[in-house]
């Protein structure tokens, strides 16, 4: 039986003689599932989208602001980009047409902060002497100019200061102001404490009342029937877009609850797994993706420093005489891929996080019809 170490040193060889097939994975991360999540992310940005209306129209909605959040690879910045996708910039004669502006909040964001990122999107520095009318107008007057609908902020939760209040009532006053003067839509996606800004107070009240229902991508629930089905759904689809020869299994019950308790059900961590793996398959001709394989992906992301106590040797020990010992150790034990099913389920225990009291959630005006198909498409452009 060759032991984990010994597959290891193999892959490495195998990987050293061959080259990557950066094409086959490129395809695999630029391919959008349209999974439940991600169109109801679309369609609440769509939906705030048909808000707008051209300065020429008399009669013009107001314009309001929509928060999209999630954990790290819930897929916010999937959707806005994929959304951005289906309004290209275009040139005209006149001017070039801006329809979709994407903004990322700086770290730590301040007033000033955001206003350098919304005015650099456009090509251009806001000067120091500048007040925030002056400001709010030289945006107006960029979006005007290139036909700016929407502006899509990410990272947005760089835009609440947990120890200074005061600085994000400043940031949210000026998003309001924003939304007043200039007439555009805006998105904000972010991690969860972007959803300070839209809790009861006196100092994010005006803002507050300019959000449409906040949208929170959260991970199928593998706890439920529906969750599960959901989640597993995504893994046959993501298999089939691998395209290695051989079946992986992805959405059989022991390999997606694996994957499951590796990623916290996140899709975009799913898919960040099933790349390394696919690129790693590819270069050493592997024909499906396995345990082992996952495994080591996951411990590439987890290192442990691990000095293997039980294959110390005296010092005057010679080494031909010892037999090889499997290695295992912490490294295996804490592995969603290599480790036990009681190790497993503690795990999962362990990393679960209860779900909020306040169902946050929107519930969209959209009827389904069952459980449909995922059909995979293809971004292009980005």
């Amino acid at each position: 039986m060759v032991g984990p170490e010994a597959m290891t040193h193999l892959r490495a060889a195998k990987l050293s003689a061959r080259p990557a097939a950066p094409d086959a994975v490129l395809a695999f991360e630029t391919t959008v599932i349209p999974h439940s999540r991600h169109t109801e992310a679309k369609a609440a940005i769509r939906e705030l989208h048909g808000r707008y209306r051209p300065r020429e129209d008399s009669r013009r909605f107001k314009a309001r602001a929509l928060l999209i959040i999630g954990s790290a690879g819930s897929g916010k910045t999937t959707a806005l980009e994929d959304y951005m996708a289906d309004y290209p910039d275009s040139a005209t004669e006149d001017a070039d047409v801006r329809r979709i502006v994407y903004v990322e909040a700086p770290e730590r964001t301040t007033r000033r902060a955001l206003v350098g990122a919304i005015l650099g999107a456009y090509g251009y520095r806001a000067r120091d002497h500048w007040n925030t009318s002056e400001v709010i107008e030289k945006i107006a007057f960029y979006a005007e100019e290139t036909g700016t609908e929407m502006i899509f902020i990410d990272e947005g939760h760089h835009m609440v200061n947990e120890n200074n209040p005061d600085m994000t009532a400043e940031v949210t006053e000026f998003i309001k102001s924003l939304l007043n003067r200039v007439k555009v839509q805006i998105v904000i996606a972010g991690l969860p404490r972007l959803l300070d800004i839209s809790v009861p107070g006196e100092k994010t009240m005006q803002l507050r009342r300019r959000l449409q229902p906040t949208i929170i991508l959260k991970p199928y629930d593998w706890a439920t029937r529906s969750g599960r089905t959901m989640f597993s759904g995504v893994l046959g689809v993501m298999e089939k877009m691998m395209g290695l020869p051989d079946a992986s299994g992805l959405a059989k019950h022991e390999m997606a609850k694996r994957i499951y308790v590796a990623t916290g059900g996140e899709i975009g961590i799913v898919s960040k797994y099933l790349s390394e793996a696919l690129s790693v398959a590819l270069a050493i001709g592997q024909r499906s993706i396995d345990l082992n394989l996952l495994g080591e992906v996951h411990a590439g992301w987890h290192p442990i420093y691990e000095p293997d106590v039980r294959d110390m040797l005296d010092f005057d020990a010679i080494l031909e005489d010892e037999p090889s010992v499997p290695s295992g150790g912490p490294a295996r034990y804490d592995n969603p891929f290599l480790c036990s099913a009681e190790r497993l389920r503690e795990i999962w225990l362990r990393d679960s996080v209860p779900p909020s009291p306040k169902n946050m959630s929107r519930v969209t005006k959209l009827r389904g019809r069952g459980a449909q198909p995922l059909r995979p498409f293809v971004r292009e452009g980005l």
